[in-house]
């Protein structure tokens, strides 16, 4: 079962950057998702929040996390929130707790509208920035990105980082065919999982492109909701995963399913004691209840 880490005291200070951790002693218990278990789970693990030049930045590791093998996941935003909202109102601790994944989990300002600029155009700024101001190392792990909507814009800008492979898009595909084609040609080890829902229209394009790009190594689901068990197997030897999504745009975000499952599907170690029993999804807040920290 999971056991807490200590609550952690003290501010840590790295350079210009501004650093609050958070941390709490309790057991999220292994059972499925409830109220009570994944606000245990969130506070079980470690948090941070930096304050940087681009804006917050929000860090999270589950107290499973070792650092052997870890990944770094990289969550962007859409349009009409900003990353505090995010955080809190689309409860993504309490996601990346139901992932169950050995991850360091990382959410930074992103345009919350499209006259604004991206805030991170360049990876490794933001990568060094945290991995600065925190007490973990860096994982030599997968690199994954994970954006919703509007972070199709951060997501292209980052598709010049080298360490980057794995790329989820949530809903995130507004023309930009051609970039995602180009982005899968320039090397054998970049994957793309893209969803589809109002965005059928470009996303119903981009599968067609990938599937003459890259014949056998694309494979399409019709439902979001056929996300099981069965699918990881299927799906071992795709480079390009498609789906339909039958959630709705901004459900993709705040329901709790697909953010979790998708992750399952990225190459990184589930976690042995964390794993929550299906159906995935967040639990209703009840009126007193708090959101996420």
């Amino acid at each position: 079962m999971r056991r807490a880490l200590a609550v952690i005291a003290a501010a840590a200070m790295a350079a210009a950057i501004g650093v609050v951790v958070a941390g709490a002693d309790d057991d999220a218990g292994g059972a499925a998702p409830g109220a009570a278990a994944l606000p245990a789970a969130v506070a079980a693990g470690r948090a941070w929040t930096l304050t940087t030049a681009a804006g917050p930045v929000h860090v999270w590791a589950p107290a499973g996390f070792h650092p052997d093998g870890a990944a770094v996941v990289l969550y962007v935003h859409g349009y009409d929130t900003d990353v505090d909202a995010a955080w809190r109102d689309h409860r993504l601790p309490e996601q990346f707790a139901l992932a169950a994944v050995n991850a360091v989990f990382i959410a930074a300002e992103a345009p919350a509208g499209s006259r604004q600029a991206v805030r991170w155009p360049a990876l490794e700024d933001l990568l060094a920035e945290v991995f600065q101001a925190i007490d973990l190392a860096r994982p030599t792990g997968a690199l994954v990105a994970i954006g919703h909507s509007g972070a199709y814009r951060t997501l292209l800008a980052w598709t010049a980082a080298p360490a980057l492979d794995w790329i989820i898009s949530l809903d995130a595909t507004y023309g930009e065919v051609d970039a995602w084609r180009a982005w899968m040609a320039a090397s054998p080890a970049h994957h793309l999982i893209f969803v589809g829902d109002d965005t059928a229209r470009w996303t119903e394009e981009l599968a067609r492109g990938l599937a003459e790009d890259l014949p056998g190594a694309v494979v399409t689901v019709d439902d979001l909701g056929e996300l099981d068990d069965e699918l990881g197997p299927a799906t071992a030897g795709a480079r390009a995963i498609y789906l339909r999504s039958g959630d709705g745009h901004m459900p993709l975000v705040t329901a709790g399913r697909a953010i979790p499952r998708l992750l399952g599907l990225a190459p990184v170690e589930v976690l042995a004691d964390a794993p929550w029993r299906a159906p995935l999804g967040l639990p209703a807040l009840t009126a007193d209840a708090g959101a996420a920290p």
